[in-house]
Formats: C-alpha cells, sequence, structure tokens
C-alpha cells in the first residue's frame, strides 16, 4: 500500500494522545511487568483506506515488538479526527473479531502459517489494536520475481504461493465447514448479467451488455449444475492480504468473511495481477506471462495438494471475477472529475479493451464437453464421524 501525504492537527494529537495513554496503561497485561513504550509519539502512517499509528516497545526479555493501532479512513479524510466522525466503521469490530478467530484457530497448528495477535478493540475509536506482524505481501513478493535476476525471487514467491494456496484451503474446509448448496447456471448468469449491465451503463454502451453475457452463456450451454460448495470465504482474496514472514510463513489479513462458493476465493487471487494498473497500462507487458503461471500454478498446488482439480469451476469464475474487476475500474472512472476525468478521456478506452481482452483469454481457456454434464458437488466426510 503506497502511504499518502498527512499532516498533524490539534484534534488529531488530543486522539493521539488518548489512545497512546490507553496502550501505554495495557502494556503489563498484555507483555508482563516490564514492557514499555520506546517512543512517545508513534510513527504514522496515512494509507489511501486506512491510518496506521506505529509503536515501537521494549519488553522484559530484551525482545523487540511494534503494536500497530489501525482506524478506517477514505481517501479524502485528511485527519484522524474526520475519519472517526464518519459512518465508515461499521466493519471494524468484524475485522477485529476476524483477528481473534484466526489467532485462535491457526496459532502454533501448522509451521507454515502465521498469525497476527490481537491485542485489544478500542470502541471509542472504532480502532483495532494488534502486534506487528514483519512480513513482506504477497504482491511485494511478485513484484521482487519480476526484477530479480538470478531467479531467486522467482522461487521465494512460488514458495509463498504456495503456502497461500494451503492456507485458504484450510480456511476453506478446516476453519470453516463447506456445504453442498443449491446453485445453477442461472446463478452465475445473474450475475454476469448484473455486471454486464453495469459496465454498459458506465462505457455508455461502448460495450454492449448481451455480448458479455452471450459469452459466459455459450460457455454454459451444455453444462448443468445441481449445487456448489459453499464456505465462509475471504470476500477480498487479493495478493495484498497475503503476508509472508521472514521465517516463511502466510498469514491472511482483512478478511470480509462472507459466504459463497470456495471458487470466488480462489479465482480473485488467480487473476488479481493480471488486473493491476501497471498490468492493465502495459497492455499486460508489465508482468511476464511465463511468472504469472508460476504464481497461478503454486496456488493451486498449495490449494489443492495432489486432490483433483476442478479446472472448469476454477476458470469460470476466474472468468467472473475478471468480469467483477473490469466492472470496478469502469464504475471508478464515471466518477472522476477535474483533471483525473481529463486523463481518463483517452484511458477508459483502453481499460476497456484490455478487460475486453483479458476475460476473452479467461474464457477461451475454460474447455467444457459438447455432452451434456451434471456436476453435483458432495458434501466432503467429516473425518470426526
Amino acid at each position: 500500500m503506497a502511504i499518502v501525504p498527512y499532516k498533524l492537527n490539534d484534534k488529531d494529537q488530543l486522539i493521539l494522545d488518548d489512545i497512546t495513554a490507553r496502550i501505554t496503561s495495557s502494556l503489563d497485561a498484555w507483555y508482563g511487568s516490564g514492557a514499555r513504550l520506546e517512543v512517545a509519539e508513534p510513527e504514522i502512517r496515512s494509507y489511501r483506506f486506512c491510518f496506521i499509528f506505529r509503536y515501537p516497545i521494549s519488553i522484559s526479555t530484551n525482545e523487540k515488538k511494534a503494536i500497530l493501532v489501525k482506524v478506517r479512513r477514505h481517501p479524502k479524510m485528511d485527519s484522524l479526527w474526520q475519519a472517526l466522525a464518519a459512518d465508515i466503521h461499521q466493519v471494524s469490530p468484524m475485522e477485529y473479531s476476524s483477528l481473534e478467530n484466526m489467532f485462535n484457530w491457526l496459532a502454533g497448528v501448522d509451521d507454515d502459517f502465521g498469525v497476527i495477535r490481537p491485542l485489544e478493540y478500542f470502541e471509542q475509536y472504532s480502532a483495532i489494536v494488534m502486534e506487528e506482524y514483519p512480513s513482506r505481501t504477497l504482491k511485494q513478493l511478485l513484484m521482487k520475481a519480476r526484477s530479480s535476476s538470478n531467479g531467486t525471487g522467482t522461487s521465494e514467491l512460488e514458495e509463498a504461493a504456495r503456502k497461500a494456496g494451503k492456507l485458504l484451503r484450510y480456511f476453506h474446509y478446516d476453519i470453516y465447514v463447506p456445504t453442498a448448496t443449491s446453485y445453477s447456471t442461472n446463478d452465475i448468469l445473474n450475475d454476469v448479467l448484473t455486471y454486464a449491465k453495469q459496465i454498459e451503463h458506465y462505457t455508455h454502451r461502448r460495450v454492449a451488455a448481451k455480448s458479455i453475457v452471450d459469452s459466459f452463456t455459450q460457455k454454459l450451454e451444455n453444462i448443468q449444475i445441481n449445487s456448489m460448495l459453499f464456505s465462509m470465504t475471504h470476500a477480498d482474496l487479493t495478493a495484498d492480504n497475503i503476508l509472508y514472514s521472514a521465517d516463511g510463513k502466510v498469514c491472511l489479513i482483512d478478511i470480509k468473511a462472507r459466504l459463497a462458493p470456495i471458487y470466488s476465493d480462489i479465482g480473485l487471487l488467480i487473476i488479481n495481477p493480471e488486473t493491476y494498473k501497471q498490468q492493465i497500462l502495459t497492455g499486460g507487458l508489465y508482468l511476464p506471462a511465463s511468472l504469472l503461471k508460476k504464481y497461478r500454478e503454486a496456488i493451486l498446488a498449495g490449494y489443492f495438494e495432489g486432490q483433483p482439480r476442478e479446472k472448469f469451476f476454477i476458470k469460470l469464475f476466474s472468468a467472473l471475477k475478471v468480469l467483477e474487476k473490469w466492472n470496478m475500474y469502469e464504475e471508478l472512472m464515471s466518477r472522476y472529475k477535474g483533471i483525473k476525468y481529463l486523463l481518463s478521456i483517452p484511458i477508459g478506452p483502453w481499460v476497456t479493451i484490455y478487460f475486453q481482452h483479458l476475460l476473452k483469454k479467461q474464457l477461451d481457456s475454460i474447455h467444457s464437453s459438447k455432452v451434456r454434464q451434471v456436476f453435483k458437488v458432495v458434501e466432503p466426510e467429516d473425518p470426526t464421524a
């Protein structure tokens, strides 16, 4: 995440002083006697969608750690007090609860899995207080591998991606229990129609909704789906939301926790790098196809670990996520004003063309049989039964 400019003001200073006092009074309870803050004022990191306040601490064992305090914001809010006054914090308690759940479920379960330690939720400030998890994101590893000349970056990326796939499967199958749920091609096409109509609107009919719906319909015309495995999903599983620590552990962050087909998480994670701005503006040349192939294969190898892969559903939901991201970009550009709007005039058609080609590539990779098929997903056996 890119850090954006921030200037401390008097109102924010009062809030920070109170947060700092609360943390100071809780250090003994969190870390034992002798724990102390190393600084009187936190390092302030302002991102587009949150403020992060970082407090380095020393504990009695002379071990160094850091405490992070996260408060949601919107890009146009340039101060903490403005963010706190806005009605944008409904998901913060849920996010903290998911941190607690992940910590309780995953701490010590597997050497490949890492967890963030939640410390407290300051309800007055809708602030999530947690221990820092020194790491890099999967996206940062992907960018490092792109510029790696000796292949070491690629190996590290593949290892992290494999473990990410493994953790995602544990999330779907062990932390939560997947259930076979009634689901049909009509459910899929209804989602496609919704996105397609929105894209047609945002592009001022530069794209016809019918052409998008028809392209999906052709892939599903010989397919009958009766049910689908649903589980609690991450619901925003981008490479930015997967952390990889120095000791080789993966960790999920910013979990939205929504009940959905399990392939929705896989599809988004697989296509995510192809929807980066750099990839769009270079027509898909920024990240080499060979690197993206290794990235995707590592994720799938970790998720399935020798189990049969439902290639049809993987590719279908990847195409659905491309459509979702396409809609997101078109909607974003439709709201631009001023200089951004002027810049979007030549860029808009380029974005549209890019996503048309990307969607076609995803759909062309789906090879459904000409024979009518029936997919009926069976619930996994209960290992405790």
